[in-house]
């Protein structure tokens, strides 16, 4: 009988001929997951340039792709070498919304200068009377809808031309979304906080047709909003005032640029890509696509920046008067400059970066100068008006009355001392 050993040469040459064949197995399995996940990647990428693109090139005005910065570096970006660069952000209703679909509710200029690590918000009113360029005086609201009857973007256009006279510093860039594009946002992001030092309350502006559930309020300390009550927020106006809701406006994107930043939001892939597709039905600019990457990786660089807040308004300390104008509809309510030219206003824009950074735009001590009360609707101005004529008119009468009185007065006293002149007289002739 033949023993064989376990270690016998022709076992030990099948045992690793057997581990031969395994280990080119378990290469060749490798070899095929990698070659997979490599082609998966190159779909994911191509998808994902292909979707960025898509999405950017629809919301340009501009004719340039992605592929266009790859040429580019991020000096060629406009304002770059001048250390500063300024985005207009306009906030209109959207088609189909009451009140003008194309006017421009919020106007924001917004200065980036990467050199101080600053980033400054400066709100203009809606009701400021400016010059359009051919379109005569009128308030700056109207230049977006003015512009866009000529074509779409030319709003844009011409909104731009407006806000470079009145802050004396060039826009680069100018974004649009409308009210849809604001909700469904923050509604991806999950909601927003907001922190409030006491309750806020809107009992008068939403009643009618029952928005916001017809009174909107919300408790001190910290709220977190979804996108209708963060709509809400930012546009009530009744209450307070058009200064006051600018100012919460800023509070409201910062909270929306501090989320979609985080990187608990960019790891999402399903919140950016339904973040890009409501960017991609709602809002319009400027930037070409290339622009919108170098500008990106420009504020990526910046490490938390401070943010300055500037409200225009009319205070006692503001730069802003309120008062009315006829027009063809009837008395309008408008805001012009104090000094009636836009040099103080242009001066604060082109120094902003000199002021201090704070966490939020900080209310004027001093309630907002009330010559003119803010009208919330054309019957509420012509109302304040007509109370204003009337206290006017008994004011006049009263110092008519007082007028007749007097005359009367003196000419009592006149009569009077002429009858006791004759009398004097009488008494005279009669001792002689």
């Amino acid at each position: 009988m033949a023993f064989y050993s376990f270690d016998s040469a022709e076992n030990k040459k099948d045992k690793f001929s057997l581990l031969n064949k395994s280990g080119d197995g378990k290469r060749k399995k490798l070899k095929k997951i990698l070659i997979i996940s490599g082609v998966l990647l190159l779909l994911l990428g191509g998808l994902f340039y292909y979707k960025a693109s898509t999405i950017l090139g629809k919301i340009s005005t501009g004719n340039s792709g992605l592929l266009g910065g790859l040429l580019k570096s991020e000096d060629d970006l406009k304002g770059v070498q001048e250390g500063r660069i300024n985005i207009l952000l306009l906030g209109i209703r959207g088609t189909n919304m009451p009140g003008g679909s194309n006017l421009a509710d919020t106007i924001m200029l917004v200065s980036i200068k990467p050199s101080e690590n600053k980033v400054a918000m400066i709100s203009i009113p809606r009701d400021l009377h400016v010059e359009i360029p051919g379109h005569g005086s009128r308030k700056i609201n109207a230049a977006n809808v003015l512009g866009e009857e000529a074509g779409r973007g030319k709003g844009m256009d011409l909104i731009k031309q407006v806000v470079e006279n009145v802050t004396g510093v060039p826009v680069h860039y100018v974004v649009s979304g409308n009210f849809q594009a604001f909700r469904e946002i923050v509604n991806t992001l999950g909601g927003i906080t907001v922190h409030l030092d006491k309750p806020f309350s809107e009992t008068s502006q939403f009643v009618e047709g029952n928005e916001c559930g017809g009174v909107f309020s919300l408790p001190a300390g910290d709220s977190k909003l979804n996108g209708d009550q963060a709509l809400c927020y930012s546009r009530a106006r009744y209450n307070t005032s058009d200064f006051d809701r600018a100012r919460r406006q800023q509070e409201v994107l910062v909270s929306i640029k501090d989320k979609a930043l985080s990187l608990g939001t960019l790891a999402d892939f399903s919140k950016v890509n339904d973040m890009a597709n409501t960017v991609g039905d709602n809002v319009i600019t400027t930037m070409e696509p290339w622009e919108m990457q170098k500008l990106y990786g420009i504020y990526q660089k910046m490490e938390n920046p401070g943010i300055i807040h500037k409200v225009f308004d009319n205070s006692s300390n503001g730069l802003l008067y309120s008062t009315t104008i006829d027009t063809s509809d009837g008395p309008a309510y408008i805001l012009l400059p104090k000094g009636n030219n836009f040099d103080k206003i242009r001066e604060v824009c082109q120094n902003i970066f000199s002021e201090e950074a704070v966490n939020n735009v900080i209310p004027p001590q001093n309630e907002y100068q009330q010559q003119i009360n803010e009208p919330k609707t054309q019957q509420d101005l012509k109302k304040s008006l007509k109370k204003n004529s009337n206290a006017n008119t008994n004011s006049n009468a009263n110092a008519n009355s007082n007028t007749n009185s007097n005359k009367n007065s003196n000419s009592n006293s006149n009569k009077n001392s002429n009858s006791n002149k004759n009398s004097n007289k009488n008494d005279n002739k009669k001792k002689n």
